[in-house]
């Protein structure tokens, strides 16, 4: 075999310089994930078989069974009816007052049919206002069945029937209701069964009315207002079939936001996610209630947090705290320090809770999840582990930062929500102080977390949870979007917005009146001088100004590209995959020929090699100073920022190279079809990115 010297291309994608670089706007597309929004949208009246309503009858027909439901949708006061719902509405007003005075039982035969729900699901409403009373909606369900259940039934037509959460009747009711009304279709009803759809009737009828009175009694309306936080509790039964959470299937066709979105469904599963970010996210607090103890069994446990303190160097205060919180006072119990556990485990002894704070950086499962979920949320994914003896409490009542979700591994913990005290300390860009508990109210929530149950709840929330007697605590808190608002945004454009004024408006580079002093500042904050109005004025027009004078688009898209700066230097590593490993530098191997020659022979990249980014925001593609630059976050740390940010200089023809690459994925690109008159750069460029292991092949290396 010949003798083959190390001298494989190497690409100048890092070392152009300053003076070939001209700046160059990168248009560039922001992944957005539209959501239909169906908030509160009543389920419409069966349409297969309309029978039309008998103009000649006396006394007004309404369907028993359905009357919870056109409550629900003709008593709406955010919704504008139709002249046609306008009439049902005044008729449905007149059959009450006429049940009312007949005592609800007379039986009256439907003119409207509709579908058939299965109340199978117990939905309770939590709200900290005190005049709103707990109601079910058909928008807060999600199928649930019991152990004792079978599955929901499909319907003749193969559907599964729906949920309709407006009855509080049990599971034999419905059955008997089901009865009842196939019974009139087919017009051989007995007595019996008239007789126990008249009792079905009137309960539903009482509780049709209670919710009428109710609606009426918070002026026709059941939303919450902006300073109303509500959760709502979802029960799922032992026996639906939850997904287990897995790696990709196909490795070569993999979307990372897909892969990211697919995790966070394991997540909350089996709430769909287009109805959390509909009903829950930044507003409600959304509990689900699982009979499946070991869901999240696999992500942490007692013993891999043991395994965790003897395997790796686990510091105090930087990876690990010891807390307490006790006749209301909250303290840190931290030694110096390595965090052997023999000190750990004592603490916990003695009631101390044991909080870690990276935990992703030790632990894989959890590092798995949250590196994956980092691209779906576009932001860092951060984690914290508590793990809390029985019979205590780790942490004073607080709020935080961060939309927060608590996933429950092993024991039982108790939870109360507060409602943020004012509208500034909703959705908050920093994290509360201590809280007194009489600073914080009544709760709007206070349930126990059992194994396999998981609670969200917004920025701003406040929360305290302690373990229930004779139970330890061992839960996950996954947060998001910290730092990640509008006001982030803003903040990132208005130095830019500054800057292109005072370079483009020579008014605000003239100098400020003389005396200035003796009119504005504290001391003279009460005067009223002409000269102080002047000076007003002059400031609120030139402020105007700059409002109104600038490049809305360039500073956007500048403004972005910063956060997404940020993103690069504060995410995981991506995961790498067995399969993706054989397409990427991470599964090329070197070896050595008899004259101790390095030699890499095992990919060779040429034209018709197909590439693609290694995930999807794996680059960021930014024009800072004139100076062109691709970020990305490989090489970061496990640890929080531990590193500086990476990132490669680059010149204009390169930079097209790198922007078709990131709009392509997740498809795959031949080297040749790159946007570039040089065919030799174009392999440099793509060689230079392999070899820092920013794409991938299509093809296995050798």
């Amino acid at each position: 075999m010949p003798t083959v010297a190390p001298t494989k291309p190497t690409t100048n994608i890092a070392k152009t310089t300053a003076s070939q670089i001209t700046t160059k706007k990168m248009p560039v597309k922001a992944h957005t994930k539209e959501v239909t929004v169906q908030n509160g949208a009543s389920k419409p009246a069966n349409k297969k078989n309309p029978q039309k309503p008998n103009k000649s009858a006396t006394s007004v027909q309404i369907d028993n069974s359905n009357i919870n439901l056109l409550v629900e949708e003709l008593f709406d006061s955010n919704k504008k009816l139709t002249k046609a719902q306008e009439k049902k509405k005044e008729q449905l007003e007149k059959y009450l007052l006429d049940q009312m005075q007949t005592g609800g039982s007379n039986g009256t035969s439907s003119t409207l049919e509709s579908e058939i729900y299965d109340d199978e699901d117990e939905t309770n409403s939590y709200s900290n206002s005190e005049n709103e009373v707990s109601s079910k909606t058909s928008s807060e369900v999600l199928t649930k069945t019991s152990s004792s259940e079978p599955a929901a039934k499909p319907s003749k037509n193969g559907i599964k029937r729906k949920h309709d959460t407006a009855s509080a009747s049990t599971n034999k009711e419905e059955a008997i209701i089901e009865t009842s009304v196939e019974a009139k279709r087919s017009k051989t009803q007995n007595v019996k069964n008239a007789e126990t759809f008249n009792r079905k009737s009137t309960s539903s009828l009482k509780e049709s009315k209670s919710k009428l009175q109710q609606k009426r009694s918070l002026g026709g309306t059941a939303i919450a207002s902006d300073k109303e936080i509500k959760c709502t509790p979802h029960n799922v039964g032992a026996d639906i079939k939850l997904e287990p959470l897995s790696p990709p299937h196909s490795i070569i066709k993999m979307n990372s936001i897909k892969e990211g979105e697919k995790m966070f469904h394991w997540l909350l599963n089996p709430v769909e996610i287009r109805d959390f970010f509909t009903k829950y996210w930044e507003k409600n607090a959304c509990f689900i209630k699982r009979q499946h103890a070991n869901y999240y069994s696999t992500l942490i446990s007692f013993e891999a947090i043991d395994k965790m303190l003897l395997k790796n160097y686990i510091e105090f205060t930087k990876n690990i705290d010891v807390t307490s919180y006790e006749n209301g006072v909250r303290m840190t119990h931290n030694p110096e320090g390595r965090a052997m556990p023999p000190v750990v485990w004592e603490h916990y002894g003695r009631g101390c809770s044991i909080r870690l704070l990276n935990p992703q950086t030790y632990l894989q499962p959890i590092y798995t999840l949250n590196a994956s979920m980092q691209e779906y949320f576009q932001c860092m994914v951060g984690a914290n582990v508590y793990l809390t003896p029985p019979n205590s409490q780790g942490f004073a009542p607080h709020y935080d930062d961060i939309e927060a979700f608590v996933l429950q591994v092993e024991g039982r913990k108790r939870w109360r929500l507060y409602k943020p005290r004012s509208t500034s300390e909703m959705l908050p860009r920093v994290s509360s102080k201590n809280f007194e508990q009489a600073e914080i109210g009544e709760p709007i929530m206070d349930e126990v977390l059992h194994p396999g149950d998981v609670l969200y709840f917004p920025r701003g929330v406040i929360h305290q949870a302690c373990t229930e007697p004779g139970y330890h605590s061992l839960h996950v808190t996954i947060s998001v979007y910290q730092k990640h608002c509008y006001a982030d945004l803003i903040e990132h454009m208005m130095p830019m917005i500054l800057q292109h004024a005072f370079t483009n408006n020579l008014d605000l580079r003239r100098g400020v009146p003389m005396h200035m002093w003796q009119h504005a500042g504290l001391t003279f904050s009460e005067n009223d001088t002409r000269e102080r109005a002047d000076l007003l004025k002059n400031v609120s027009q030139l402020i105007t100004k700059c409002m109104r004078d600038f490049p809305l688009n360039e500073i956007l898209d500048a403004s972005v590209d910063q956060m997404a700066k940020k993103y690069q230097h504060e995410a995981l590593p991506p995961e790498i995959h067995p399969s993706e490993s054989i397409r990427t530098i991470f599964g090329s191997r070197n070896r050595t020929n008899e004259k101790g020659e390095c030699i890499c022979d095992d990919y060779d990249i040429d034209l018709t090699t197909n590439v693609r980014p290694l995930r999807a925001n794996i680059m960021r593609l930014v024009n800072e100073d004139g100076k062109l630059r691709v970020y990305y976050y490989l090489n970061n740390s496990k640890q929080y920022c531990e590193y500086e940010p990476n990132f490669l200089e680059i010149g204009p023809n390169d930079a097209t190279i790198i922007e078709v690459l990131i709009k392509s994925y997740p498809e795959y690109v031949g080297v040749g079809q790159l946007p570039s008159d040089d065919e030799q750069h174009k392999i440099e460029v793509i060689t230079g990115l392999f070899e820092l292991g920013l794409v991938m092949l299509e093809k296995p290396i050798k």
